[in-house]
């Protein structure tokens, strides 16, 4: 199954320039940043829906390099967990850095794996719906298993120099117009979970949003609105501006 529907700013990355500036996954493929209760990021994990038995792809291979580069040397442990696209998660290929290989493990033992890593789970639902991008089996599985008191974020797009991470960009659009969206308080927890990965690594973490037409229903990408956010400062969120996207890919928002 694909999840991904179209997303306007990365169809225009794909074909800019620009293009090895920047690194996103996409289809069946995520980077994800789990955290506790205090928004402190935990382990860095990259899920994979293939068959649990079909050879390493060249996609997770490069979410693998990538996911390592990210960690860099903040101590933050990484894993990677490929499940079955057809079924619950009864089973799941599992690795963490530091293993030669890769095995098969139960879902209750990748449950314990992720509690080793500091992460304690409850029954509660969660505290914030995974976006309709991702609702996979892993997801689902996810949801039910960790509860109210883990924090978990996509990693959307990274900027890159010199094949390094230097940016983390949270991206988000809807139907309101750019001269009215905020970031939601809601999302605040991933936001400071997002933000504190990039203070340990040394990156910057920024907000991108794109208006979302409605008729006729299309990605708008000419203008994009940016706002730094930093979870250790009194105002963590704060507007840089507007720019046009063209801008955006060619230029670093740390030098804005």
């Amino acid at each position: 199954m694909s999840y991904y529907v179209g997303n306007g700013v990365y169809e225009y990355l794909s074909r800019c320039p620009k293009r090895d500036s920047f690194y996103w996954t996409s289809g069946n493929l995520w980077l994800l940043v789990y955290g506790n209760t205090y928004d402190e990021p935990k382990v860095l994990t990259i899920a994979s829906e293939e068959k649990l038995e079909a050879a390493e792809t060249e996609a997770e291979k490069k979410a693998a390099q990538m996911v390592v580069k990210i960690a860099g040397n903040t101590g933050i442990p990484v894993n990677f967990v490929r499940f079955d696209p057809a079924a619950p998660i009864e089973r799941v290929r599992y690795c963490e850095r530091g293993m030669k290989s890769t095995s098969v493990i139960s879902s209750e033992e990748l449950k314990n794996r992720f509690a080793r890593y500091g992460l304690i789970m409850n029954q509660l639902p969660a505290q914030k719906s995974i976006n309709d991008k991702s609702s996979s089996p892993y997801h689902v599985w996810q949801r039910l298993n960790m509860g109210s008191s883990v924090v978990v974020s996509d990693i959307d797009l990274l900027r890159l120099e010199n094949h390094e991470p230097e940016e983390i960009i949270e991206l988000k659009r809807s139907f309101i117009p750019l001269d009215r969206w905020r970031p939601y308080e809601k999302d605040y927890n991933n936001f400071r979970l997002l933000s504190a990965l990039a203070q340990k690594r040394g990156l910057g973490f920024y907000i991108v949003y794109n208006y979302r037409k409605k008729t006729p229903f299309f990605d708008d990408v000419s203008y994009l609105k940016i706002f730094q956010f930093d979870h250790r400062r009194e105002t963590e969120c704060s507007l840089l501006g507007y720019r046009e996207i063209d801008k955006f890919a060619e230029h670093k928002l740390t030098k804005w």
